[in-house]
């Protein structure tokens, strides 16, 4: 008998439908959740997000086709306050780089042989009469010590002793330069490198930091998830090799990184915002709704919705960009908003209705309609870019679109589904004036007598007109930053790193490069835009040979015809010491390890580590300044290939233009790159690419606004009774829209490639509240009855819900990401309160002027 109730009950009118959404529900979760496992990828490649087809295009691929673009590879940048130990790290990492087979083309300029033999001519004029007072001012002491034979024995006619006599003497008549650069050597000496690099004693002191790069590239596995990880750990594995050495400092840059980067904030970033979002949502329902029943189905229909959407967006794109990846934190806040205006319906029919199943069927007919316009009209914002040149906001279009048809899905399947399995909230009075007519829920019609809004709805109006003219002149003022360095976080070290060589001058994504037809016309560019207080360095073919190389080799070699200093005496050991501690100058000059060399060794010792780390060195460096002198003047022929093959081929010299402000800037970028075209007007780089890709962008979005306009009037058109109701819905989103510009704009925020989808997305999200807000406005036939019934409350509760969502993109490191929580936080916010004050406003004045209006 049991056994044959539990069978009609399973197959009973009412409980089939559950079953088989039950099973609807566990099939299609358990595919998407394989398919999503098995194909889900973040592709960080900027080029794709925008159709690039214009001349601008071919003049870059043509550039990058005869040079290569080594800055889109991998960076290495070594630095340190040691010239020594930052060129022997740097020789290091090349060859640890080097035999690796994960990388080719590693190139490091600083261990070339040639260009050292080349760096003194190559130095800038100023740092060469620099190293020319130097050599003048020790040469002759070092020619006196070199004179006296080095025989490792103490006393006078020691090498090692006349040297430290020679530092003594120069303390003695205060001869500072010659004094520094002498304890520059003990200093060498007694930290314990190896040999005294002459040149770096004799070299101007660096200002700043000493910086050293190598670039290298590999090829990205393309079938990866993150197609750059194996090569940055790779990196990053060689590197950490080196991590006991604290003096030199050596990181990773480069496009390569800088993508790896990108989508790395990018995914920890959707993590932390959806789990924030998710914990924002149980807070908001919890004081909202206060049902854990109603919580917990929402929460079980918003997580398989998602599920849904993360495989039927892999499905319709193939993959995810680092903009359309947002899409599933704001799944969360709009999903969820489907569920609270049927949770709430529902509760508002268990008060007229006699069963719960009744209450269901009567929540579901009378939501479906508005909510399945919502979904429509969403999903028309978000496709806005669709038909567009801008592929990353149509791949988020198109993926956000079924998003909604999910997120519908999900809530007229799922909800009931629970509530069936687990059990309906409990019924609760609700407090309007409600009355049933054939089974139709309806409100009466209260009395608008005493009401707010009928005594201050011209008030209202006014002042929604003043605020219309404010944020009108303020949303005037905002920007379009095309700069693609705005969407990457400036946590990561890539970026730092990235701006930090930049401003020396070294290397930078953002170079202008051109090519140049004619050595002569190279140099004219190189020289033209040397001049440029944008432009921090310029390099071409020329920069590797010197140009002023006579006058300084006949000024070298005057300076080291210089005769010998006078044989010094020193009394003693401890008549140095003496005279190091009472001398001013040196405190500052000596450092505190050298003393305690000097102090906790013996003559024997020091004289022997002089003679051995110091003065053979110093004969090599002899030698290697004779050489040089003697070297005939190299031409372009005598560069290397290796080097001049970066810079020249048979047909073009590449010239290549480094930016000195900051790139986050769109105004300096702006500068440097007409600048830098009105000398060489076939200039083109990654500046050129993103300054017309922004263009293209500004022209798509103006193509989206319109789409979206005439989409969502067309669909007002046909769903509200009153035609004059479509352009009333329409002014809290012109209001909303141009407050939310404002406000971005005054607090320092621009449009950008990521957030530039928030102004479509207004209307098409904002049109939602209009539809339930006129529809239950015209039902009720009342201002009271329409701030006493469920929509105002389910506006305000899915308006907190999606803020929190958004809002929880502010915590993300990932900019873009940040910046379109921000815009779409505030038009939330802008919306909410436009379309529950503005809208009834305007709603009550066009009733107001009906014939036979009463407030009774």
């Amino acid at each position: 008998m049991r056994s044959s109730l539990v069978k009609h009950w399973f197959f009973s009118k009412q409980t089939l439908p559950f079953i088989l959404s039950l099973l609807f529900i566990g099939l299609m979760t358990t595919i998407a959740i394989i398919y999503s496992k098995n194909n889900f990828v973040v592709d960080s490649n900027l080029d794709r997000l925008v159709q690039q087809n214009a001349p601008w295009k071919d003049n870059l691929t043509k550039t990058v086709n005869e040079f290569g673009d080594s800055e889109n590879g991998l960076v290495i940048v070594v630095s340190g306050d040691n010239h020594q130990q930052v060129q022997t790290m740097t020789e290091a990492l090349q060859a640890d780089f080097s035999a690796q087979p994960l990388f080719n083309d590693v190139f490091a300029p600083a261990t070339l042989p040639w260009l050292k033999q080349q760096a003194l001519w190559l130095l800038p004029e100023q740092d060469f009469i620099d190293f020319n007072a130097n050599v003048a001012s020790i040469m002759p002491k070092l020619q006196a010590v070199m004179s006296v034979e080095a025989n490792g024995t103490t006393g006078q006619n020691d090498a090692g002793i006349q040297l430290l006599a020679q530092l003594n003497h120069a303390i003695e008549t205060d001869d500072i330069k010659a004094a520094k650069l002498l304890i520059n050597v003990l200093n060498q000496l007694a930290a314990k490198q190896g040999s005294v690099d002459w040149f770096e004693v004799l070299m101007p002191p660096s200002r700043g930091t000493i910086y050293q790069i190598i670039t290298l590239n590999a090829q990205p596995q393309n079938d990866q998830k993150q197609p750059n990880k194996y090569i940055i750990e790779t990196a990053q594995n060689i590197i950490h090799q080196y991590s006991d050495n604290d003096a030199v400092q050596i990181r990773i840059t480069g496009q390569t990184a800088l993508d790896y980067d990108e989508i790395s904030d990018a995914n920890n970033s959707v993590t932390l915002a959806g789990t924030m979002s998710l914990i924002g949502l149980i807070v908001v329902l919890g004081f909202g709704i206060r049902s854990l029943r109603i919580i917990v189905a929402s929460y079980v229909a918003v997580i398989i919705g998602l599920v849904w959407t993360l495989a039927l967006g892999l499905f319709l794109v193939g993959s995810y960009n680092t903009i359309s990846i947002v899409f599933l934190v704001m799944f969360i806040g709009l999903g969820v908003d489907f569920a609270i205006h049927f949770c709430l319906r529902l509760r508002e029919e268990q008060a007229l209705q006699p069963t719960n199943y009744a209450s269901l069927i009567a929540a579901i007919r009378g939501t479906f309609t508005p909510l399945s316009l919502c979904a429509l009209t969403s999903a028309i914002g978000f496709l806005g870019f669709y038909p567009t040149a801008y592929t990353g906001l149509a791949e988020l279009g198109v993926i956000s679109a079924a998003g909604m048809a999910m997120g519908l899905l999900a809530t007229f399947i799922v909800i009931p589904t629970f509530f069936f399995i687990c059990g309906y909230p409990r019924a609760h009075g609700f407090k309007a004036n409600i009355a049933t007519e054939e089974g139709d829920t309806q409100f009466q019609y209260a009395s608008d007598d005493d009401f707010w809004l009928p005594k201050h709805h011209k008030m209202v109006v006014f002042l929604a007109v003043i605020a219309l003219a404010i944020s009108g002149y303020g949303a005037s003022k905002m920007e379009f930053d095309f700069s693609t360095l705005v969407l990457k976080s400036v946590k990561s070290e890539s970026v730092r790193t990235l701006e930090e060589i930049q401003q020396q001058g070294l290397t930078s994504s953002y170079q202008m490069m051109m090519l140049a037809t004619s050595r002569q016309q190279a140099a004219k560019w190189q020289s033209q835009l040397s001049g440029l207080a944008e432009v921090s360095n310029v390099i071409s073919i020329n920069s590797f040979l010197a140009t002023d190389r006579a006058p300084k080799q006949a000024a070298l070699q005057q300076t080291l015809s210089a005769a010998n200093a006078p044989i010094a005496s020193l009394d003693s050991l401890a008549s140095l010491q003496q005279n190091l501690a009472d001398a001013g100058f040196v405190q500052d000059l000596i450092e505190p390890r050298t003393l305690t060399w000097l102090n906790n060794n013996d003559e024997f010792t020091l004289v022997s580590q002089i003679n051995q780390h110091a003065l053979a060195p110093l004969q090599v460096m002899q030698q290697s300044l004779t050489q040089l002198l003697q070297a005939p003047i190299p031409s372009y022929d005598d560069i290397p290939t290796v080097l001049a093959q970066r810079y020249k081929n048979e047909q073009y010299l590449l010239v290549v233009a480094y930016p000195a402000g900051d790139m986050r800037d769109v105004k300096q970028l702006d500068r440097f790159i007409k600048l830098v075209q009105d000398v060489a007007p076939n200039a083109t780089g990654r500046p050129v690419a993103e300054q017309q890709v922004g263009n293209i962008i500004i022209n798509a979005f103006l193509q989206a606004i319109t789409y979206s306009l005439l989409l969502i009037a067309v669909i007002l058109l046909l769903a509200l009774k009153h035609k004059r109701d479509v352009i009333l819905t329409f002014i809290p989103l012109l209001l909303t829209t141009l407050s939310t510009m404002a406000v971005a704009h005054w607090s320092g925020q621009a449009l950008n490639m990521a957030n530039i989808i928030v102004i479509p997305l207004i209307f098409g999200l904002g049109v939602d509240n209009g539809i339930h807000i006129v529809e239950r406005f015209r039902a009720v036939g009342s201002a009271r009855a329409f701030y006493q019934s469920s929509t105002p409350r389910a506006a305000v509760l899915s308006s907190l819900t999606t803020m929190a969502t958004f809002g929880s993109l502010l915590l993300a490191d990932h900019r873009g990401m940040y910046s379109i929580g921000f815009l779409l936080t505030i038009a939330i916010g802008f919306l909410l309160f436009y379309s529950l004050t503005v809208l009834p406003a305007l709603l009550f004045s066009v009733k107001k002027m009906q014939p036979g209006y009463s407030l009774k």
